[in-house]
């Protein structure tokens, strides 16, 4: 028989530690965990809450400049400065219901006639809060009512899911939020340096597009070449290289603007006959993690984000015509595009430029007619 020694003090100390944790592991582990992504949502909720009160106010601030700054107008807003929070509190909230597409036929028209109502609206609501403000003012306002709104959308689904889960005490509901928070967070920071990159009207990642099809047309003709507005807020150039007829299509600047690329497409095809030899397209495209900003890929088919009614146009009159569609993408994430443009990606302007000039000059033949298409936001981005 072997005689076990007597266990020491601290022995005892740690046993019974271990069985305490084993024991609270078994019965409240699942309410520490509760407590514990609670806390993180409830501190993340708070920052949230001052981003939102930040690019609130950064749209308040705004809209009492251009006021002051057009205080010649006899007009006065219906909305005075004290009642600014209650309207933008309501604003922020505006909704878009996209149409029912159980059956896809015609949904393309719907969708323009709502985001047409949308767009009627909100210049309404811009000509409201600022009476006589123009045009370029009025599209970098509502760029900037636009990322507010974005960061009050981000804390109200937080709000919501946080005081859902203490209602249900539902570790689940909590856990699902709380493990998302860090993305959801580095989002929303992203929407702040948006707004205040509108708020300056500052040229953003996302004008990648414009910025390349305004250089195309001085690296051709230093001295310009006069604008033709060919649909909403969408102006088309025409220039002469190589022998080759380039029209170049882009949002109208310098105000915060996409204009309407698609459209103006489909109707620069119909006015040549369908005689376009070939479309070129430049947009801004997400990036992988661990992909260099600002890097260059090539491709096909019709570069455009949004909705995809635009996208749509693009791709009808190109297939009905035969015409092909290369793409140019600038790879950038979500804070790239949508704040103040980095360098590496305004170093790509020139390398995309002269990547086009060469595409013109090898895939096109003497006589051709092409179309350049820069896609973005042409805030800061004149003529």
């Amino acid at each position: 028989m072997i005689l076990q020694g007597q266990a020491e003090p601290w022995q005892i100390v740690l046993n019974l530690v271990f069985y305490a944790f084993i024991f609270l592991s078994i019965f409240y582990g699942q309410k520490i965990q509760y407590f514990t992504y609670s806390r993180q949502l409830e501190g993340a909720l708070i920052k949230f809450k001052d981003m939102r009160e930040e690019t609130k106010s950064l749209v308040k601030n705004r809209i009492i400049e251009l006021r002051k700054r057009n205080a010649k107008n006899k007009e006065q807003s219906e909305i005075g400065t004290k009642e600014l929070d209650e309207f933008l509190d309501e604003f922020f909230q505006f909704a878009m219901i996209e149409p029912v597409s159980l059956d896809p036929a015609g949904i393309i028209p719907k969708i323009d006639h709502l985001l047409d109502v949308r767009e009627s609206r909100w210049e309404d609501a811009v000509r409201m809060l600022v009476p006589g403000i123009a045009p370029r003012e009025g599209h970098n306002l509502e760029n900037l009512i636009e990322a507010a709104m974005a960061v009050d959308s981000v804390y109200r689904v937080v709000r919501h899911f946080f005081i859902q889960g203490k209602k249900s005490g539902s570790l689940i509901l909590v856990m699902q939020i709380a493990m998302q928070i860090k993305i959801i967070q580095q989002m929303a920071e992203a929407y702040v340096k948006a707004a205040k990159a509108f708020y300056y009207g500052q040229p953003i990642g996302d004008a990648l597009g414009p910025q390349v099809a305004a250089t195309f047309v001085r690296a051709i003709q230093p001295a310009g070449v006069d604008a033709k507005e060919i649909c909403k807020e969408t102006i088309v150039q025409k220039v002469e290289y190589k022998n080759r007829t380039v029209h170049v299509i882009r949002a109208m600047g310098p105000g915060g603007t996409v204009g309407r690329p698609g459209e103006g497409i489909k109707l620069l095809v119909q006015q040549l006959d369908g005689k376009i030899d070939r479309i070129f397209m430049v947009d801004a495209a997400m990036k992988l993690e661990g992909d260099k900003s600002g890097s260059i890929v090539e491709g096909v088919g019709a570069a455009i984000g949004g909705i995809g009614n635009e996208k749509f146009k693009i791709e009808a009159a190109s297939t009905d015509n035969n015409i092909p569609v290369d793409a140019y993408l600038c790879k950038q994430n979500l804070v790239d595009a949508i704040t103040t443009m980095k360098k590496s990606i305004s170093m790509s302007v020139k390398a995309i430029v002269e990547r086009i000039k060469i595409a013109i000059e090898k895939r096109t033949s003497e006589g051709a007619t092409v179309i350049l298409a820069g896609i973005g936001n042409t805030i800061g981005i004149g003529i």
